[in-house]
């Protein structure tokens, strides 16, 4: 039985989609261009066929170049990662991630200042801006 594609996104797909993102649309020179470590062309026209074909990003292959633009939100791609890091690293666990982050010295007074007012506004049912 074949392994099934992943969704998930590489270090190198992420990077495209940043990209991506940026741009909102682009020729794979554009996107390209963008990219650290000057990948060859053909790394980068093969990883936006791999994007496209997991539903990330859209080609318009009419136009010459094609046009490469992304078909998800960066805030919904956003999400899904970080719910698919609980769920696979912490059981689920938001407590867990949190408490790692602060063992790592990854949040600062002022981070966790930031997050505990967006959580206060979450709690009342108000919606970020």
């Amino acid at each position: 039985m074949a392994r099934p594609k992943a969704s998930a996104l590489t270090e190198r797909e992420s990077e495209i989609m940043a990209v991506l993102w940026e741009l909102q649309s682009g020729t794979a020179e554009e996107v390209r261009a963008l990219l650290s470590g000057d990948p060859h062309d053909s790394t980068v026209r093969t990883l936006l066929r791999v994007l496209v074909s997991k539903g990330h990003v859209v080609a318009d292959k009419d136009s010459r170049p094609a046009i490469y633009r992304p078909a998800v939100k960066k805030r919904a791609m956003q999400k899904q990662v970080a719910r698919d890091l609980l769920l696979r690293f912490f059981s689920g666990s938001a407590e867990d991630l949190v408490l790692q982050l602060l063992d790592d010295q990854r949040l600062s007074p002022q981070q966790l200042k930031k997050i505990e007012a967006a959580y206060r506004r979450k709690s009342k049912g108000e919606t970020e801006t």
